[in-house]
């Protein structure tokens, strides 16, 4: 109830606070000019403030490095707006919405192994040792695998291929941002499948002994191509910056 007469009459709370600025000064501060202009302009000031407040919102910047996106009560306006870096008006919230993204900035993910946020903190990593959470994949070869007891016994030979464990990291930039938020749910889950597909599908295609020795480069910059394609393909809105080929075992 007191809520209620506080809104319904502000003037209340400045009737009060004038009392207690009398007890406190020794003399009838409510009656000096400049409270009763305030006492009767009570309403039109906080309207006022109201107003500046709406106002404020009504102006965003985005910061160097950033884009941001426009929307107009939680729909993305006709053009897919996007807002570089600098001041921008807009309508107060909460009419217009900014959603900020850093565009520039290099972001990561890995496909395979994933290194261990204390790993380098280790002087020597071991590879008998389990250091990471492992994944193996499947690769060819071109050797000769040695006969076991399975071939002994059942006549068959083991097939051409054997099992590494690699961390590849890929690094890309956001240079769509319309293609990256609005046409996929889940655009980085969407990059990580992506780039998880291209890697099992080209380490199934190359000799296992090249791309552990020689051709560890040159694999990387194939796979960071198929990886980008795979992506223009799939509209994503991402450039594929490096692909790299570690903890090759």
């Amino acid at each position: 109830s007191r809520l209620v007469g506080l809104l319904a009459q502000p003037e209340g709370l400045v009737a009060t606070a004038a009392q207690t600025l009398d007890y406190q000064f020794g003399f009838k501060v409510s009656e000096t000019w400049f409270f009763l202009f305030f006492r009767n302009a009570v309403r039109w000031l906080l309207l006022l403030l109201l107003g500046a407040l709406l106002l404020s919102t009504s102006v965003v910047f985005i910061e160097p490095g950033e884009q941001a996106l426009l929307e107009r009560f939680g729909k993305p306006l006709a053009d897919g707006m996007v807002l570089g870096p600098g001041p921008h008006l807009k309508l107060p919230w909460p009419v217009d919405k900014v959603y900020r993204y850093r565009t520039e900035q290099i972001q990561s993910i890995h496909v395979g192994s994933v290194p261990e946020a204390d790993e380098h903190e280790e002087k020597v990593v071991l590879w008998t040792v389990a250091h990471a959470k492992e994944e193996n994949f499947l690769v060819a070869s071109r050797a000769q695998p040695t006969t076991g007891a399975l071939a002994a016994t059942s006549g068959r030979k083991a097939p051409p291929v054997s099992l590494i464990t690699v961390s590849i990291p890929v690094q890309f930039q956001i240079t769509n941002l319309t293609q990256w938020v609005y046409q996929h749910e889940d655009s980085s889950s969407l990059l990580q499948q992506i780039a998880t597909r291209e890697v099992v599908r080209y380490l199934a295609s190359v000799d296992v002994n090249e791309i552990m020795s020689s051709n560890r480069l040159e694999s990387a910059l194939i796979l960071r191509d198929k990886i980008q394609g795979a992506a223009d393909t799939q509209a994503l809105g991402a450039r594929i910056l490096f692909v790299g080929l570690q903890d090759l075992h």
